[in-house]
């Protein structure tokens, strides 16, 4: 088993469910049996302002049942993700242009190498594939000019597998007429999909934390208006919750085809906030 396969197959999750806080509702006829479930929490849950924007730090949770995971597998109905899109509330802002960026291919060859300031959160997961059970760490950099992020995936030392790999996710801000503000999206190429011949990798549980966090310059905060500027923080909170929506697409074909998918879940959020 190549680690360059499943580690892509287990960070393509990792920015998939920011905000989620639903059950995912299956698609007609979908194949994938196994329901999606994704949470967060936020903190604080009282609102800023477009005038003075609120520094929150974030907490995702996404996990499947185990017991549905593995009846999927036991039948011969294996499933691994294809593409991902995240849509996040428009009560909501960044700064990531501001902020020191990390290029994915220094994420990969050496993280430690990045710009301090550069990394925004920090995570765990647990690949599941057949006979195969990997836990693995997570680290997210900001990428340069606010085009999204990198998620460092790396497998712990127990793991059976020795993982080291990156997935590439990219932030684009949506137009006034959207009813989202932002969207994340993400592309799972065959490789990813389908660790080895035979074998589609899911993951089964994932937490990831990425911490209020304010723009540093020489070791001292730098400061807009004579207040810090943060990574990311609400403006306003809308009828008592921040509302988002993740869409994710599925394959359980073998041999893999990354065009082809034969499932889809969508996953409707409602984080509750107050102003």
């Amino acid at each position: 088993m190549t680690p360059h396969a499943v580690t892509h197959g287990l960070a393509g999750l990792v920015l998939a469910t920011i905000l989620a806080g639903a059950i995912a509702a299956e698609a007609p006829a979908a194949l994938v049996t196994a329901t999606q479930k994704a949470g967060a929490t936020v903190s604080p849950r009282k609102a800023g302002t477009k005038a003075n924007p609120r520094a929150i730090s974030l907490t995702l949770l996404a996990s499947f049942d185990p017991a549905q995971v593995k009846a999927q597998i036991d039948a011969g109905n294996q499933f691994a993700m294809t593409r991902g899109e995240i849509l996040l509330p428009k009560q909501g802002t960044t700064n990531a242009k501001r902020f020191p960026g990390c290029a994915p291919t220094r994420v990969l060859s050496n993280e430690k190498r990045c710009p301090s300031g550069s990394l925004v959160g920090s995570g765990t997961a647990t690949g599941v594939g057949l006979n195969l059970v990997e836990p693995v760490t997570l680290k997210v950099f900001n990428r340069p000019s606010g085009a999204g992020v990198t998620v460092l995936v790396v497998s712990k030392p127990a793991a059976p597998v020795e993982l080291r790999d990156i997935v590439v996710v990219t932030l684009k801000k949506l137009p006034s007429s959207n009813p989202f503000g932002w969207r994340l999206t993400f592309s799972m190429p065959s490789t990813l999909i389908s660790p080895v011949a035979g074998v589609l990798a899911s993951v089964q549980q994932l937490r990831i934390a990425l911490p209020a966090k304010y723009l540093k310059k020489n070791g001292k905060y730098v400061r807009s208006r004579g207040k810090r500027i943060p990574y990311i923080a609400t403006t306003g909170c809308s009828k008592g919750s921040w509302n988002g929506r993740f869409n994710a697409t599925y394959t359980t074909a073998i041999p893999v085809d990354p065009s082809s998918t034969d499932s889809s879940q969508t996953v409707d959020v409602r984080v509750p906030c107050s102003r």
